[in-house]
């Protein structure tokens, strides 16, 4: 009997552990870029030496901003297309957007998007982040 609480007591204790590590994990800054007023296009060169990532998302700073799509190129070559039509205030985010596949080492990562400014002149600024 004894035995037996021990050996669940492990496993219980292993499990809080491996809980504790998910919680803990951060999003990683992965680059900044600057929206201009106008609809665009740009690239986060991401490079597969920062690793493995699960899910990407987009923080929006100084001005709304609207995503229209993003395209998520791995460094095997594959692509994940992802449709946003989202208009996101300043100090927003885009959904947390689960990267497809088992190797998910990012080369790049594509972006189409315009500001939604007042008036001409102001800039939004756009962060990329990634979660292993």
């Amino acid at each position: 009997m004894f035995k037996k609480i021990t050996v669940i007591s492990s496993i219980l204790f292993a499990f809080a552990i491996a809980s504790a590590n998910v919680s803990a994990q951060e999003w990683i800054d992965l680059g900044t870029k600057e929206v201009k007023d106008r609809a665009e296009q740009d690239t986060w060169h991401v490079g597969a030496g920062k690793g493995a990532f699960r899910s990407i998302k987009i923080k929006v700073y100084h001005r709304a901003v609207r995503f229209y799509r993003l395209r998520v190129k791995f460094e095997n070559g594959a692509a994940q297309e992802i449709e946003l039509r989202n208009l996101i205030r300043a100090g927003g985010e885009t959904r947390a957007v689960d990267l497809a596949g088992t190797d998910r080492r990012i080369d790049k990562v594509d972006v189409w998007y315009e500001a939604q400014t007042v008036r001409r002149g102001v800039r939004s600024s756009v962060t990329l982040y990634g979660i292993r």
